[in-house]
């Protein structure tokens, strides 16, 4: 199994507090991963002129493209990041490129598998917050969300090598009509619900963007900077 702690000669951990600015190789890291585009009907229906689904995560007045989730998720992390004491980020703040963005800029590197840079990105963070929406493309994150809880071996409690609840889920949902403490999953999905389940990982619904920067600071705040104080 590849080690995954160094790129080109430096460690990852350096890489990613050198990619975002103001960060520091001391600073809580913690890694974000969630939708980069919207589920666009366009794909299948080219000629029907569907209008793109609205989502909790897409723009809508920083100028960046509506299906553009990225860009969101990088003004939650700087909001997270400004709110507890961690430095939030997410794959693409890191100037590591994936094997893809080699070829396709002829790069002279060799570039990390997708999958690689999340494993590396979360083995340099404290903590790692899997981000699922009713309309967002997951198909990445929910890779990640399997591929990283067993890197650190989290099926099995005698052979983990990371305290599960600096690892979080949280998903789309919206409050019950019967009591506003319990919530209606808007996105669902079978593998997704069970992880808590399979990996005893930290499991929350938002309803907004502001209830989940709300929620990623109380986890970012509860868990992950305390417990990084043990390690």
């Amino acid at each position: 199994m590849r080690d995954l702690t160094a790129y080109r000669g430096r460690d990852v951990e350096t890489v990613v507090a050198d990619s975002i600015p103001g960060a520091d190789p001391d600073d809580v890291f913690v890694f974000l991963m969630g939708p980069y585009r919207l589920l666009d009907p366009s794909y299948l229906y080219p000629d029907e002129g569907y209008p793109l689904p609205p989502d909790p995560l897409a723009p809508a007045s920083d100028g960046a493209a509506p299906d553009r989730i990225e860009a969101t998720l990088r003004t939650v992390c700087e909001r997270v990041s400004a709110e507890t004491g961690a430095t939030a980020f997410i794959a693409s703040d890191v100037d590591i490129p994936t094997k893809r963005e080699v070829e396709r800029r002829d790069l002279d590197e060799p570039g990390m598998a997708v999958i690689d840079q999340s494993v590396a990105f979360a083995k340099a963070s404290a903590g790692s917050a899997f981000v699922f929406t009713k309309a967002g493309l997951t198909t990445g994150a929910g890779a990640e969300a399997g591929a990283i809880p067993e890197h650190f071996r989290l099926r099995s409690p005698d052979e983990r090598r990371r305290d599960p609840r600096t690892l979080a889920v949280l998903a789309e949902a919206e409050p019950s009509d019967d009591d506003r403490n319990t919530y209606v999953p808007k996105f669902s999905s079978a593998s997704i619900d069970e992880m808590d389940d399979a990996y005893d990982l930290r499991f929350r619904y938002f309803t907004d963007r502001d209830d989940l920067v709300g929620k990623l600071v109380d986890f970012v705040e509860s868990y992950v900077v305390p417990l990084s104080m043990s390690r």
